[in-house]
């Protein structure tokens, strides 16, 4: 801008005069007033800009003023604002002091026991002890970030204890007692190991963000025993010091180490929520698991009892009920029943199973009446349910519906498929009767369950020892078919994996990865080739976690899965002290003898004639006498039948080399199928 005015100062001046008068409207002139002007609409283009940006800013304070004297005159009247009005207003929850609740509370918890009494059948006494221990909070008050309560459930499955408490926390939250009823679970059986503590933190951390009024702690007998003093200190102090910083991401607690974060968090704290143990140990084994000081905060102790006979007969007709209402807004059909039907579901309950024994039946009862109801086009019908010969039937005026013992059914043609097949198998008859005597024991186990007797049908884990090419995985696979068509398994599958299936190459990788492999094995047999690989001392944390994560699976799936284990005799017996439960429950430790070489010339013969062809007598003195050399010599890295296998396969084509050599249009049918002694490389 300044070279443009002094363009124009020398264009008016010149020889240090003014050039004015009649050159006034010159072009100098006529440049400088351009130039003028255009100063001056910049100037008011800037003013325009600040004068808007100057009202923008007198709105917003005269919009925040506004606010100001708003808030100034609720504050001053104590107004509600209109979005709250005081009918919709939260409810301040109940003052906490040692003073008794006031007279609605306590009429909150006694409609809440009297309708959870028509649900929980049997278990009066246990009921009043639970709905005690969750009332105390409010008669006794309790501390600042401290649970609520801390309640240990204890009694026999199959008790009601997890129903139970679901039904009371439930009514208590219909009642208003609680806020909402629900119950968080953490199953502790999922932190076998002492590396899980993280894992275990971020699950307390869910529950404990759930907003459930109860975090539910189960099996603590199957968690690692490091992890315990972590619960122990929720219970204690209502708050647990982390180890490690944590950041929050999207609600998941992420392990940042010592990096300075925002919001990092560094402990749990409770939100007031009632701490629940359930067990079905004593009190002594809750003590050395946990300590004296956790069970000095333990406020009550509840223990469910075993049912009485009239207590079933009562969970029979409520479940008869139950079926009736079912069927009758499902199907459209009408039942009634009487008190044999009730009694006769009290009859099918199993200490074992629990209440779940009778709801069975009423469930295959449903599944056959809902078929009748496919069959049939009439849109509603009438029945009776009865007992007839012993078993629960449905009498319609055209059917009958009868619900008999609910058995797993024995495939006996697939039993003795596998029979013939073990019987073609060469030697091993000891291995072949132990295989057999499972049938037996099974069936007189399950005869004298039928009967009402004690059954106790055996583990059946085992362990295979022997040198390679002894046939275990041959025998492994039959076990698994042969446990299927008895009924033992649901699946009869064969899963072979050894170490590199199961130990992961990091931290955290070893358990989900067995824990898959288990999974993938459900109803069949797990077998583990060279199984004493997965221990290599001490110090091998990877193998170890490997064998405690399946000792675990055999624990969690004891009736529908079998882990064989296969191996040297030597370091099998080496890998059993790897963990305290292994020798226990492998019981059953089969040992597979070399075979001689009057077995192994048979196997050769098998193998030949699978293969379609024959095997000239003069072989047998020179296989014969082989296999023997062989055997004495070392048994172990002979090979055993894999030796005799591979030994027809080198034949094959050592007799493919021999009859190309001559002519091949003069050869026989015989000469093409027949395998000499020649053929077979026996140096």
């Amino acid at each position: 801008m300044k070279n443009d005015i002094d363009s124009i100062l020398n264009s008016l001046f010149s020889g240090g005069k003014l050039h004015v008068g009649e050159n006034t409207q010159s072009r100098a002139a006529r440049e400088a007033e351009e130039f003028l002007k255009s100063i001056e609409q910049k100037d008011r283009r800037i003013g325009d800009s600040l004068n808007r940006q100057l009202g923008d800013l007198e709105k917003i304070n005269s919009e925040a003023q506004k606010s100001m004297e708003e808030m100034r005159r609720l504050l001053e009247n104590d107004a509600v604002p209109a979005e709250k009005q005081p009918e919709e207003a939260e409810e301040k929850p109940i003052a906490k002091g040692a003073e008794e609740p006031p007279r609605d509370v306590a009429q909150s918890f006694s409609a809440a026991r009297e309708a959870a009494g028509g649900t929980v059948i049997g278990q009066d006494a246990f009921l009043d002890s639970l709905f005690t221990a969750f009332r105390r909070p409010a008669v006794t008050g309790t501390a600042e970030g401290k649970p609520a309560a801390v309640i240990v459930i204890s009694g026999r499955e199959g008790t009601g204890r997890h129903s139970a408490l679901a039904v009371t926390a439930s009514s208590l939250a219909k009642e208003g007692a609680l806020k909402n009823g629900r119950v968080a679970r953490v199953d502790l059986t999922l932190y076998p190991n002492a590396e899980d503590g993280k894992l275990l933190t971020q699950d307390l951390f869910s529950a404990l963000q759930s907003e459930s009024d109860v975090v539910l702690f189960e099996h603590f007998e199957q968690c690692h025993k490091s992890l315990l003093p972590m619960l122990a200190s929720l219970a204690e102090t209502g708050s647990l010091q982390l180890s490690t910083r944590y950041a929050l991401q999207k609600g998941m607690l992420i392990d940042v180490g010592t990096a300075l974060v925002p919001n990092a968090v560094s402990e749990l704290r409770l939100n007031g929520q009632y701490l629940v143990f359930l067990t079905d140990q004593k009190d002594a084994v809750l003590a050395d698991a946990f300590g004296a000081p956790f069970l000095a905060v333990v406020t009550d102790f509840c223990r469910t009892d075993a049912f009485t006979q009239e207590s079933l007969v009562k969970i029979g007709h409520a479940t008869m009920e139950a079926l009736a209402k079912r069927c009758a807004e499902r199907l459209q059909f009408t039942i009634a029943f009487g008190e044999d039907a009730a009694k006769h579901l009290a009859a099918q309950f199993s200490p074992k199973d629990g209440v779940e024994s009778i709801d069975r039946v009423t469930e295959r009862a449903f599944r056959l009446l809902s078929e009748e109801k496919l069959r049939r086009s009439a849109s509603s019908l009438s029945g009776e349910a009865r007992v007839e010969d012993g078993a629960l039937a449905f009498v319609f005026p055209d059917f009958t519906v009868t619900v008999g013992e609910e058995k797993q059914t024995v495939n006996q043609a697939a039993v003795e498929a596998v029979k013939a097949e073990m019987d073609r198998i060469v030697g091993l008859q000891s291995v072949k009767d132990y295989v057999l005597s499972l049938e037996q024991n099974y069936v007189i186990q399950r005869l004298r369950e039928s009967r009402g007797m004690k059954a106790d049908v055996p583990t059946m884990h085992m362990i295979f020892t022997g040198n390679p090419g002894t046939g275990k995985t041959t025998i492994a696979r039959l076990v698994s078919r042969y446990l299927k068509a008895m009924g033992v398994l649901t699946g009869g599958q064969l899963i072979e994996v050894t170490r590199a299936d199961l130990v992961g190459k990091y931290v955290g990788h070893t358990a989900p990865l067995t824990q898959q492999v288990i999974r993938s094995a459900i109803g069949g047999v797990l077998f583990i080739d060279e199984a004493y690989a997965l221990y290599r001392g001490a110090d091998d944390s990877f193998g170890l976690e490997a064998i405690d994560t399946i000792v675990k699976g055999m624990e969690d799936n004891r009736e529908n899965l079998i882990v064989i284990l296969a191996g040297y005799s030597r370091e099998m017996e080496e890998f059993l002290t790897a963990n305290s439960g292994l020798k226990s429950r492998f019981p059953n430790i089969i040992e597979f003898p070399d075979y001689t070489a009057e077995e192994l010339l048979k196997i050769t013969r098998i193998t030949v004639e699978n293969k379609g062809y024959t095997l000239s007598p003069d072989c047998d003195a020179p296989l014969t006498a082989y296999f023997d050399r062989r055997q004495k010599a070392d048994a172990r890295t002979a090979g055993n039948g894999r030796m005799a296998r591979n030994l027809v396969e080198d034949a094959i084509l050592n007799q493919s080399r021999r009859l190309t050599a001559g002519d091949v249009s003069a050869l026989t049918k015989e000469t093409l199928e027949t395998l000499l002694p020649e053929d077979f490389e026996l140096e």
